[in-house]
């Protein structure tokens, strides 16, 4: 280990502005070949620590939780290295090829992937799907082993035994501030979420420029907001599930690097928070010097129910250009920010559905950043 530390810092030493365009280009796709070689090491070390119970040893419940805690990885990426690792027992040609370079990570894991769905029929195929894949890009190894797996098991022929083995859903925080979502429905899960984003997907008016899965996507979340705010709801902690934001006056006033974030301690940015701070309840918490509370407030509405229906009479829709979202998936807007020392008054509100909503907002953290450029 210490040999490849020393080759490595030999090269962060080198001034890259010394090489030509064909070096870096060559170190580009050797360090990239070496980066590969260091995962499958990886992967099977971790593999090896435990099937010994080496993590159990160092005081860990599991293999994942010593490499989130010692590496400082994700849990997702955690459980991947240990897929990775368990593939040399399920799909051996294809860890063999993944360890001496004739398969790519990406291309590696299709067929790790397809060796867990088809696990009868993969092992006598196997030999054969590398070599086919073998000169293949990544997107097209991944369309050649789909393929195959469809032949050996029809295309979502799946019985319900299995689906009820295979589905899964998994939301993410990702470093960006956005959430990845991955998983597998059921055939009746998939049939009503389908339904429900149909449903939530008016056909798009005039000048709407967003594209079917960016739809998809709004029509998703007006029916989680829906549900959150009108469905039936099991209590949590005592009270109805709820997005929960902690954050400060600057924040809210648009002014990044305090506090603003999740509940779960996710930072959210300054313009999100002032769009969900337009329509939400408030509750105040005063912090002494010593992080210990000295008062909380109760809960409130920044808008009352009587104001929302008053403003609901009058703009039956969402005010956006050539928008006629329904009321129920609308939050209110205020004109002058209530953080920014904006009034609370009918006058000073509109419906606005969440796109519109977001794209309002946009426009005016642009404008408000630009004002305070010297």
């Amino acid at each position: 280990m210490s040999a490849i530390r020393s080759a490595l810092d030999e090269m962060f030493a080198g001034d890259d502005s010394e090489l030509s365009v064909e070096e870096l280009a060559a170190d580009v796709v050797e360090l990239s070949h070496v980066a590969q070689m260091v995962d499958v090491l990886r992967a099977r070390k971790v593999k090896s620590l435990a099937e010994r119970g080496g993590h159990h040893d160092l005081g860990y419940s599991s293999p994942t939780a010593f490499l989130v805690h010692q590496t400082r990885v994700s849990p997702g990426h955690a459980k991947r290295v240990i897929s990775y690792g368990n593939a040399r027992e399920k799909a051996p040609h294809a860890f063999a090829a993944w360890a001496d370079g004739r398969l790519s990570t990406d291309q590696a894991r299709h067929l790790f992937r397809v060796a867990e769905a088809v696990p009868d029929e993969y092992p006598d195929a196997e030999e054969n799907l590398v070599d086919i894949v073998e000169s293949l890009d990544a997107v097209d190894t991944g369309r050649a082993v789909e393929y195959w797996r469809q032949a050996m098991e029809g295309p979502g022929d799946i019985d319900a035994e299995t689906q009820q083995i295979r589905r899964g859903i998994s939301a993410s925080w990702s470093l960006d501030g956005m959430v990845k979502v991955d998983g597998w429905l059921t055939s009746a899960a998939g049939q009503a979420l389908i339904a429900g984003l149909d449903a939530n997907m008016a056909p798009p008016r005039d000048g709407d420029t967003r594209t079917p899965r960016q739809r998809r996507h709004d029509a998703l979340e007006n029916l989680c907001r829906d549900w959150l705010d009108n469905g039936t709801t099991p209590t949590v902690g005592g009270e109805k599930p709820q997005l929960v934001l902690h954050t400060d006056l600057p924040a809210l006033r648009g002014i990044a690097g305090g506090l603003h974030e999740t509940e779960n301690g996710d930072i959210v940015d300054v313009d999100t928070l002032r769009m969900i701070a337009c329509d939400c309840s408030l509750t105040r918490i005063v912090i002494g010097p010593d992080s210990e509370v000295l008062d909380v407030g109760r809960k409130t509405r920044v808008w009352s129910l009587a104001q929302r229906r008053a403003i609901i009479a009058r703009d039956r829709h969402c005010q956006g250009p050539g928008c006629r979202a329904k009321p129920r998936h609308c939050d209110i807007h205020h004109k002058d920010h209530w953080a920014d020392g904006g009034t609370t008054r009918v006058d000073k509100g509109k419906l606005y559905c969440r796109p519109c909503h977001i794209q309002e907002h946009l426009k005016e953290g642009f404008q408000r950043r630009r004002r305070s450029r010297p």
